[in-house]
């Protein structure tokens, strides 16, 4: 069983994108999958209910005091928990973040996403200290655009504020914007490449603890190679 949970203090960032992107990817391996939706957009479990193909449990919790509660009874459940949270400060993203085994923080290729990031990552290591456990948490790139002058600027600042990125980032794609139409998660091309890279880096991280060494397409790598 593994709970991750997608967070950050600014919003468009990323979220939705990348836990679509996971939720394809785990599903498509044939794991068990639910998903607590705290954001009041809903944009996450709309998508899941209205355009997936993907029967996936989906809980709406906007009752803060019922976010552990509900994330407990999933885990019970499902192989993989994924929590969706509001952008800025809020008392469910925190107790979210308590429960969790991951954390990742999407940002984009901005100052504002930068500084943000940072509030994020300091705000899961608060929790870690009240809670008495140790979360790790990531960031994770979306909406990259590779080999241009503000990805270098802004992996540097990442880097001057010692923040810990995952290898794999999302990058500008039509077919990240189409899958909120179509419902279907990349599984060929780039953007699939990069779903299936991300989730096995998730699992060499071990915050996949359930998944077996599985995934298809090991030239996966080669395929990526062009875009990273």
């Amino acid at each position: 069983m593994s709970t991750i949970t997608l967070a950050t203090t600014k919003g468009g960032a990323g979220k939705t994108t990348t836990a679509q992107m996971i939720i394809g990817a785990i599903h498509r391996l044939g794991y068990t999958i639910g998903v607590i939706d705290c954001d009041e957009n809903r944009t996450l479990s709309r998508w899941l209910e209205n355009t997936s193909k993907m029967a996936i449990e989906t809980s709406v919790v906007l009752d803060e005091s019922l976010v552990v509660k509900e994330i407990q009874k999933f885990q019970r459940k499902y192989d993989c928990v994924i929590v969706d949270t509001p952008a800025g400060y809020h008392q469910s993203t925190i107790f979210a973040m308590g429960c969790s085994d991951l954390v990742l923080i999407p940002l984009q290729l901005s100052y504002g996403d930068v500084t943000e990031a940072d509030k994020t990552y300091r705000l899961v290591k608060s929790t870690g200290r009240m809670a008495g456990k140790k979360i790790r948490a990531r960031l994770i790139y979306t909406d990259y655009v590779p080999k241009t002058k503000i990805a270098k600027k802004v992996r540097k600042a990442v880097d001057d504020l010692s923040l810990p990125a995952l290898k794999t980032r999302l990058h500008h794609l039509v077919a990240f914007k189409d899958l909120t139409f179509t419902g279907d998660v990349p599984k060929k091309g780039t953007a699939g490449a990069q779903g299936q890279l991300l989730v096995r880096e998730l699992h060499e991280l071990g915050a996949l603890p359930f998944m077996e060494e599985q995934l298809e397409d090991r030239n996966v790598v080669v395929a990526f190679k062009e875009a990273s």
